[in-house]
This record gives C-alpha cells, structure tokens and sequence, in this order.
C-alpha cells in the first residue's frame, strides 16, 4: 500500500466517479481505475460498485476512507523521516498563520537560509487553525501560530508579543479615553479581523467571559480595510499595534485596553520530530536571534 493509490481512493471516494476524479487528479481514468484496481487486488476487497448515479462506496470503502488520512500522514510522516536520516533531501517547510510576519522579520528566514544551504526552505501562509492542522499532520515541520497551540504534543516558543488596542474615530465617546475595558464596547458595534485570524476567537471569548457577545458590524481579513471602515464610523476596530504603523490615524486614535489584550507569536513543532537536523538547526538559529 503506498500514499499514491491511498490518494487516488479518497479522490474517487469524494467524487463519487472516476472521470471527476481523474481530472481532479490531472490523470487518466484508465490510470485511476488501474490504481483503485491494484489497491482492491492488495486488500482483497472490492471498494466500489458500479451504479446509474455513479460509484457506490462498498462497507469496506467507508471503512478504509475513515482511515485512511491518519495512514496517509504516517506514511508521509515515515518517508520525510527517512529522507531526513539518509540525508538524501533535506527540506525545512514552514508554515506561517497569517499576519505573523508583521513582528517575525522575514529577514530572519533569509539569513537562516543563507547561513544553511544545505537546507532548502519552504514556506506557505495559512490561517491560524491551518497552520495547526499541518503541523499535527506532518506536512510541515515548524509553525509560527498566533497563540499557543494545545493540539497533540508539541514543543513551543514565545517569539514576540505586541498589544490589542482599540481604535476610536475622533469625536465618540471613548475617543478621549486613556484606556478602554472590554465591558464598555457591549453595546459598541465593532470591526474585527474575521475568523482565520486567533485574535477574532479570542476577543470573542473575552467578551463573552463578560457575559455577552459582541456586536459584529464588519470582519475582514484586510487590515487597510479595517482602519478605512472605522474612518467611516462603521464601528470601531480591534487591532493589534503594529498597524498602527501602517495607518495615517487622521480623525483616529488607537486605546489600550484596561485588560492588557495582548496577540503572541508562537514558534511550534512537534516533540517526535525534535531531533530532526532541519528542525534543530532552525529552533537554535530563533532562539538566539529572536
């Protein structure tokens, strides 16, 4: 059984036909079919039956499909571990939740890599949760989350943390506040960072220990947007305070919060892979530049 025909099976099993499937997958049908054919052949059990609306998964298919992502990320997990002892590729993927880059300086990857040839560096954006979810499956090795992650058992870092302000259009109450508390927005409509971003679920959160939910008049995941819609008194806005950096603030003014809001950077990778050479070299490289 390899992660190829594993693939294939949950594409088909998705589709439900092997055409949509096979373009899905840029191959042929005959090569799909062949593929399903010789992982049936391998179980020894038929996976799919032939019906007017398509393939019908059999009892089997639902078995091996409800399995077959934890297979697929250990096997994965197996050959990039092998590949990292035989030194035949050495690759460092990252991961990154979106916006950490405002207060993790990207010139920090490009020094590292400069410094370690030998490692070749990927890197990708993904939202908070995403970032998460690769790590915990092994497709990528190191992570940079905003707040800690709890998921599966990692090692983790605090790489840097700035403030949550609150910001206030010139002539509205709260304009001419020093500080601001959570319980004086419960009737305030706010714009926050939408759902992809740690900052939306733990303002609501706090909120809520408040006894109250906020009132949402816009999300967003445009930072730019986000000052233009409180410009227009559309709500004020939740922010962390490197945008401040980036915004004119004409008619505005950016409040801390009473309750010390605060937004982290996490640097994260999982315990098991802790020995890796990629894995080892880049935790170092952090903790004495960051």
């Amino acid at each position: 059984m390899n992660t190829k025909d594993l693939k294939c099976f949950q594409t088909v099993y998705e589709e439900g036909s092997i055409h949509q499937a096979a373009r899905k997958l840029y191959i042929t049908p005959q090569g799909l079919s062949k593929n399903i054919r010789l992982l049936e052949n391998e179980l020894g059990v038929q996976l799919f039956e032939r019906t007017k609306k398509g393939l019908k998964p059999t009892e089997g298919a639902d078995f091996l499909y409800q399995k077959a992502e934890r297979i697929v990320n250990q096997l994965e997990e197996i050959e990039y571990g092998l590949r990292q002892l035989e030194r035949k590729e050495i690759v460092l993927r990252l991961g990154c939740a979106c916006g950490v880059f405002n207060v993790i300086p990207f010139q920090l990857i490009l020094d590292f890599m400069e410094r370690h040839p030998m490692i070749r560096v990927e890197w990708c954006e993904y939202s908070n949760r995403g970032v998460k979810e690769m790590l915990n499956a092994s497709r990528i090795e190191y992570g940079f989350t905003v707040g800690m992650c709890e998921e599966g058992a990692v090692v983790q870092r605090r790489l840097a943390k700035r403030e949550i302000l609150l910001l206030v259009w010139e002539g509205h109450p709260l304009y001419g506040c020093d500080r601001v508390t959570i319980d004086l927005l419960r009737d305030e409509n706010l714009i926050l960072m939408n759902e992809n971003f740690h900052m939306f679920h733990d303002f609501r959160k706090a909120c809520q220990v408040r006894g109250f939910l906020p009132k949402i008049a816009a999300k967003t995941a445009d930072g730019p947007f986000l000052y233009k819609l409180c410009a227009q008194r559309i709500g004020l806005a939740v922010i962390p305070d490197f945008m401040v950096d980036d915004f004119k603030m004409e008619g505005l003014r950016a409040v801390p919060f009473e309750e010390g809001l605060t937004w982290e950077v996490y640097g994260v990778f999982r315990e098991d892979n802790r020995n890796f050479e990629t894995i080892a070299a880049f935790d170092g490289y952090l903790k004495q530049n960051m």
